[in-house]
């Protein structure tokens, strides 16, 4: 994907009145249903370990990867990183010379994300599903750690124009890809072993594609870790 590295007047729109951390009422969206086990007490400080490079193990890859699609708007894009957790990809979008809005259902991961953020960074505590920024507000759209929780093409409908309407350029995600082995032997195991299947949130590249479309967003790139036998999967996508 090549870099756009000419200037765009787009990425010199000032935020208008972008709220700070406010610690806001529990949603009762149908996304909202997803971040019940993250906005237990401690859940922050749990996620933050579990993200450590040295305990995540891939980390390396999606730093990379994150990094090159970060890369295709010229440095002081706006990206808009939600869920944020606790602030993974502060730093990497702090190194490729953009801005960040970094926002969460959780007040208390947006809290912690906001403790090591360079300054002039923001931090929003919403719902993506009603997140109160204006349509085109960002440049990208980050919705990293997400899609591969929502179990219905109504929930991923509802994520997508979200994204679609508040990015300029850009929307990217990862996700859980059923064409894979991995995918297909858990589903064996827990149904040999006569428990509920896991990975409901799997989805075909091929659905994806379809509902991104729909939305309004033409895939750029779709990214498989291990083709064929990882789960984990991500897309690039520009807005049409």
């Amino acid at each position: 994907m090549a870099s756009d590295r000419a200037g765009s007047s787009h990425e010199n729109h000032a935020t208008e009145s972008i709220p700070q951390v406010e610690r806001t009422p529990a949603s009762t969206s149908s996304l909202a249903q997803y971040a019940e086990d993250w906005l237990l007490p401690g859940a922050h400080d749990r996620y933050a370990v579990s993200r450590e490079p040295n305990r995540y193990r891939h980390w390396a890859h999606e730093e990379k990867l994150v990094g090159r699609w970060l890369r295709s708007c010229s440095p002081g894009a706006l990206v808009l990183d939600m869920p944020c957790g606790t602030g993974r990809f502060t730093e990497l979008v702090h190194s490729c010379g953009h801005r960040l809005i970094s926002a969460d259902l959780s007040w208390q991961m947006v809290h912690f994300a906001s403790r090591q953020a360079p300054a002039g960074f923001h931090h929003v505590c919403c719902d993506l599903a009603a997140p109160g920024l204006k349509d085109a507000s960002v440049d990208m759209v980050l919705l990293w750690r997400l899609f591969h929780h929502f179990r219905t093409d109504e929930d991923r409908r509802t994520a997508l124009a979200q994204a679609r309407r508040l990015a300029r350029r850009y929307v990217i995600l990862s996700y859980y890809n059923r064409h894979c082995l991995t995918y297909w032997a858990r589903r064996f195991v827990r149904g040999m072993l006569r428990r509920p299947p896991k990975c409901r949130g799997a989805i075909w590249t091929s659905k994806l594609i379809a509902l991104a479309t729909e939305a309004g967003l033409r895939p750029v790139e779709i990214h498989h870790y291990r083709p064929g036998i990882s789960i984990n999967s991500a897309a690039c996508f520009a807005v049409a």
